[in-house]
């Protein structure tokens, strides 16, 4: 008798500052080589809901369990609940910290490095301006980490001075806006570059520069690498993004997803590494971020994450190698 073709459920964060749907498709794609079916569900920015969706999936009975976490702290008990009851559990784009749990995305750690190292390149010296991500998000506090890695030697010596930082409440963008101007305000514009948590919070940033004339005098990175984004790096609004590659990481996912489905485990999948402050072990697979400067966006293109039409649209003849 043949086995049924596994069932792969799926919790998407919901909200507007990454497209999931082109995830949801490429992981669909991936599983499809199964015959394997797919049960989303979308928490939109609700710890609480998300919650009442990973239990309706576990009790679906699906095989294995992705999950795009609005908030991993608040999910604990629920995932817990889904590794008890044997169903693997992938912590998918954000990590989730427990026992069993395979996470894949891409390090933060090494994000804040590159990102640091890619604004250094642009303002060696000067006054810089840090937003972070949400305080409670342990994402922002990887991703600080990598960025302090590769600055605080230039900040000992006094080549770069820290001239304001602020943490943006729920990760919104919006928030960072409003923070970034009131740095602006208290140093009476006296910026020389901005690290942001995500191009999101970097489009807001350079909205405000453009505003305030301030454009050609302030280079800012973020990271993410939406088409928007790197539009505005062919135009020479925004100095470079670290790009995760979100159709890679999707295709690894699924593809994933069919291994722990077919009784694979996350010792054989992921790198093992014991809890921060708890019992059990984590398990963790990383994709490889790339910078992308003016000069890398071939990368993208080259990738099909965009094409030329976007990439080029206003932006100066001659500015761009791969624009015509």
């Amino acid at each position: 008798m043949a086995m049924a073709a596994p069932v792969i459920g799926v919790s998407w964060p919901g909200g507007t500052t990454h497209e999931w749907k082109a995830d949801s498709e490429i992981i669909r794609k991936a599983v499809a080589v199964a015959s394997s079916a797919v049960v989303e569900t979308d928490a939109r920015l609700s710890a609480a809901k998300q919650i009442l969706d990973v239990k309706s999936l576990i009790d679906a009975r699906v095989d294995v369990l992705i999950v795009a976490a609005v908030d991993s702290r608040a999910l604990e008990s629920t995932i817990r609940a889904a590794v008890a009851a044997g169903v693997p559990v992938i912590g998918y784009d954000r990590p989730i910290s427990l026992d069993g749990v395979l996470s894949i995305g891409f390090n933060q750690i090494d994000v804040g490095r590159l990102q640091a190292l890619a604004l250094y390149a642009a303002r060696p010296r000067g006054n810089w301006v840090l937003l972070k991500g949400d305080f409670d998000d342990p994402q922002t506090a990887r991703l600080y980490a990598g960025q302090m890695g590769v600055l605080k030697d230039s900040i000992n010596a006094g080549l770069i001075r820290i001239a304001g930082e602020a943490y943006t409440p729920g990760g919104l963008s919006l928030n960072a806006r409003r923070a970034f101007g009131n740095i602006l305000d208290d140093t009476r514009n006296a910026v020389d570059a901005v690290l942001t948590p995500d191009d999101a919070s970097a489009g807001e940033a350079i909205s405000v520069l453009v505003e305030r004339d301030l454009i050609d005098k302030v280079a800012v990175v973020g990271q993410g690498g939406d088409p928007l984004t790197l539009n505005r790096i062919a135009r020479g609004l925004q100095v470079a993004t670290i790009w995760e590659d979100h159709a890679a990481l999707a295709r690894k996912a699924g593809e994933v997803a069919l291994q722990l489905a077919e009784g694979r485990s996350a010792r054989e999948l992921g790198v093992a590494k014991p809890i921060d402050g708890g019992e059990g072990t984590t398990y963790e697979l990383y994709l490889q971020p790339f910078t992308i400067t003016v000069d890398a966006l071939g990368l993208a293109l080259t990738a099909g994450w965009i094409d030329a039409e976007r990439l080029c649209q206003d932006v100066q003849a001659g500015r761009v190698a791969d624009c015509p």
